[in-house]
This record gives structure tokens, sequence and C-alpha cells, in this order.
């Protein structure tokens, strides 16, 4: 049961330079388009989606693109600059510590458009930063649970305990009580967003403590968090689809649509739309979307699945009032 529209294009990894409309005679005024990740490809959630928009765009438009993976801190600047010197017109980076780097290459390269990807808005003219308003599907995310929790004991497995991790747990928590007001909720954090084997351990341990029903926003963790729900018959709410992976646990799907934020922000800039701006994606635009698997809802424990069906009208009406501006979801990110 879907209720947006999800996944424009299918996941694909890519580690070397790929070349769209090769042979052309014009190849070499050909746009040039690098990506640019501080987290490694292969995670089945951002990385693998912003990689997917990257060649459905080169697809759709004719550009060329390179992926690069920028795992040693002290070499982002060195890898954006010779990105920027070897002719990129396009350099979109992902997340806050790139994002900071950007504030100091990009200066030096007025001719080059970049785009940072979840992180602080840039002073930069020639930077554009979008980041997402994914608190808002959250408060959905714990309306939800709340239909469906025996326990009134919900968990929350995050990467780290940063202002957008605590707008997303206290989120849910207000979406979860705002049906039942007795509901309990935990935050936990793993040693960050590439720890499967730490968040599957700290899912275990909400299982074992009573949490029958856990969100994870760990990124490539939330691997590990749905291998824990899947042995201790728990259900989950993910944000990146990983339903096979746990097709009776995987309960609802709150997912960014990265590849659609790639394409949009590349398109804007091929068209020569704005630059230097700031821009906050939801479900408004169509960027965080909602399902509820049928997996779940055939073969799930016990009377889950029925309760989910049931429950499916009620987070379709509240995700409609959300768009709608009739719900207002608070954004309060710090620990309370």
């Amino acid at each position: 049961m879907k209720f947006m529209r999800r996944g424009l294009v299918p996941i694909v990894v890519v580690l070397a330079l790929v070349v769209a409309g090769c042979g052309d005679d014009d190849d070499a005024n050909t746009t040039l388009v690098a990506f640019v990740s501080n987290q490694a490809a292969g995670d089945m959630g951002p990385v693998d989606g912003m990689i997917a928009g990257l060649e459905a765009s080169a697809e759709a438009n004719g550009h060329e693109i390179q992926v690069v993976e920028a795992l040693d801190p002290a070499a982002y600047e060195t890898q954006l600059r010779n990105l920027a010197d070897s002719g990129a017109d396009i350099i979109i980076t992902t997340f806050f510590d790139l994002g900071g780097t950007l504030e100091v290459v990009a200066p030096d390269y007025p001719d080059t458009k970049f785009v940072s990807v979840v992180a602080a808005p840039s002073e930069q003219p020639n930077v554009n930063v979008v980041d997402y308003q994914f608190f808002k599907g959250a408060y959905i995310g714990g309306i939800y649970a709340a239909t469906l929790t025996d326990t009134n004991s919900l968990g929350y497995v995050g990467g780290a305990p940063l202002p957008f991790a605590w707008a997303d747990f206290n989120a849910f928590t207000d979406g979860a009580r705002s049906v039942n007001p007795d509901i309990e909720t935990t935050a936990t954090f793993a040693d960050g967003y590439e720890d499967p084997v730490g968040a599957r351990e700290l899912a275990s341990g909400l299982y074992s403590s009573g949490a029958d029903f856990i969100f994870t926003g760990a990124a490539a963790g939330d691997l590990g968090v749905v291998e824990a729900a899947v042995e201790n018959d728990g259900m989950v709410m993910v944000s990146s689809d990983l339903t096979a992976q746990g097709p009776n646990n995987v309960a609802i799907v709150v997912e960014i649509e990265w590849a659609l934020t790639i394409q949009t922000e590349i398109e804007n800039l091929l068209e020569g739309g704005e630059s230097g701006r700031y821009r906050q994606a939801g479900p408004e635009s169509g960027e965080i979307s909602f399902s509820i698997p049928d997996g779940f809802v055939s073969g799930a424990t016990g009377d889950r699945g029925a309760r989910a069906a049931t429950a499916e009208p009620v987070v379709t009406a509240a995700v409609e009032d959300l768009i709608s501006g009739t719900l207002v979801v608070e954004q309060i990110s710090e620990e309370r």
C-alpha cells in the first residue's frame, strides 16, 4: 500500500567514471557532474539512492558523471579541488563534513556549481544546499507505530545524537503520543552511520527491554536493525526500502527519495536555475514518501498485518493533512 510515489529509478552502485553518450562529436563540451560521498556505496540507502539519481540524470540529460568515495576527512579538500581543477561543472557532496569543506573550496572556483546534500546553509553564491524535513515523516511513523504496538514501548536507533536526529526522535514520539499518551520511547545511537553490527546490538537491546517497534535512522546501520527485528520478531520503520531483508518485520517505509533530490538539483543547474539557495525537501515536494509493505500486511505475526491494513487510511489522512498544512509538526532539535 503506497501513499505517495516512491522510487524513480533502481539503485545501482557505481565506483568509476560513467560516460553518457560516448562517441558523440561534442563529448569535449559535455557537462561533467561529479558526486563525492563521505560514506561508502553499497549501503542500500542514501548513497546508493543518490548514485541512482545521478545515473538517471545522466541518461535523461546526456551529461557525464563521476563518483568518488571520500572516506578520509584529511583528503576532503584535496579531492574536491582536484575535481574542480579537472573541469567538473557540477560537484555534489554528501552530509555535513563535506558541506563544511565546500565553504573553503567553493570561493576559489566561482564558475563551478556545487550542491551539498544534508548540510548547513552555505554563504557561498555557487553552493546550493538541500536538507530534509524528515521529522515530519517521523511524526507520521509514530502515529502508525502507536496503532501496532502491544507493549506501548517504542525505540529509536540513530547514527549520532545530532540536532536532526533529536528532531526525528522527538517528532516520532509526539506522533505516537498523539494516538496514545501512555507510550514510552527510548533513543539510542550507534557509533556513526556505517555500523550495522553496533546498530544491531542496540536494536536487540531495545527489543529485549520490551520495545516491539523501532524507528531506525542509522543509514548503513539500518541493515543491522532490520536483522535484529527479524531475530526478535520485532517491527521496524526504515527510511530506505529494506523490505526484502525483513518482509515480515519492516512495518513501514518512510523513505527519503534521494534519487529524486539529485535529479531535481542537477536539472535546476542545467537549466540555469537558482544558485546559492537553501532548500528543505519534505513530503510536500514528494521527496519523503510513505508505504506499508504488502509483505508485512500478509506475513506479519499474529494480527499485526490486519491492524496495519486498518491503520492505512488513518496514516493516509495524516499524510494528506501534513501536505495541506492542516497538520503542523513541531521541530524540536534537542534532547528533552
